[in-house]
């Protein structure tokens, strides 16, 4: 892959950037998927099922971030022993947030499908593991399993639109997931900017986490779930829930592709921030 190595400038393993390249896609595309479990919830009025059901499924997609952050990490230490600038192998990771979203989006028929398909055989076997079971290890459960697949289709967009959805709600959530999105990686590339103080600026990468995640559950969380309940007792049409969550996955995806834009002016406050931090205890 040549077009790989001219970006990368031949610092890196082509394999190391496409292994984390697909971590991060499977990781954005499962979470993305959080916007077809709740319309499935709604549809069938048993969103506490829906959660459940994704709640397990992201558990193991976010699992394989203790795989892919340490390798970031390594990238940056060798960027900072060579001398080099990890810029462009940092951006191409954070592409694969862009196309594990975007895929999400385009199978969220297909995803809705199956959340719905979820919640019908717990209703039906009580817990998790028999669900698992019947779906996956035996001829029925396949067959089910296959038929939850929806080709993405022009005509998913039919109906979508802003009446009814809270424009500062998506809005406010592309930026909070451009934040989310970059946050830990562009910690990692703060040691590009302060090569000496690299250890503290990746620990700020927490930090910065918290916060996109504090002001996700506090300012877009409640109003999302204050529209699904409605819509749960009928007091909203299910048409608004619907372009309400398509928007809101779509504004993830703005989100992922803001994160590229920000990398470079992200990395650099936070090595501002680590140097304000090293000069205080220091």
């Amino acid at each position: 892959m040549d077009w790989m190595e001219r970006v990368t400038g031949g610092q890196f393993e082509v394999g190391l950037l496409l292994f984390i390249f697909v971590m991060i896609a499977v990781t954005n595309f499962i979470d993305t998927t959080a916007y077809a479990a709740r319309l499935a919830g709604v549809r069938t009025k048993q969103l506490a099922v829906a959660n459940s059901l994704f709640a397990m499924l992201t558990f193991g997609s976010r699992m394989t971030t203790f795989l892919y952050l340490p390798l970031i990490a390594g990238i940056v230490e060798t960027a900072a022993k060579q001398g080099t600038d990890p810029f462009f192998a940092l951006e191409f990771v954070l592409l694969g947030a862009a196309v594990g979203t975007a895929a999400a989006i385009l199978l969220l028929p297909a995803t809705d499908r199956f959340y719905e398909l979820g919640i019908q055989q717990m209703e039906k076997h009580e817990t998790s593991m028999r669900v698992f079971k019947s779906l996956f290890f035996s001829k029925q459960g396949l067959k089910e399993l296959a038929g939850c697949w929806r080709a993405p289709k022009w005509s998913m967009w039919k109906g979508i639109g802003w009446e009814g959805v809270p424009k500062d709600m998506i809005i406010l959530n592309a930026v909070l997931y451009g934040l989310f999105t970059v946050g830990s990686i562009a910690a990692y590339y703060a040691g590009a900017f302060e090569p000496d103080i690299r250890l503290l600026g990746s620990s700020l990468s927490g930090a910065i986490n918290a916060v996109a995640a504090f002001l996700l559950l506090f300012l877009v969380d409640p109003r999302g779930a204050l529209i699904m309940d409605q819509g749960i007792h009928r007091k909203l049409d299910m048409g608004v829930v619907r372009s309400s969550m398509v928007l809101l996955a779509v504004s993830r995806l703005a989100g992922t592709i803001l994160s590229l834009l920000v990398l470079y002016p992200g990395g650099m406050f936070v090595a501002f921030l680590a140097k304000l931090i090293d000069r205080f205890i220091g």
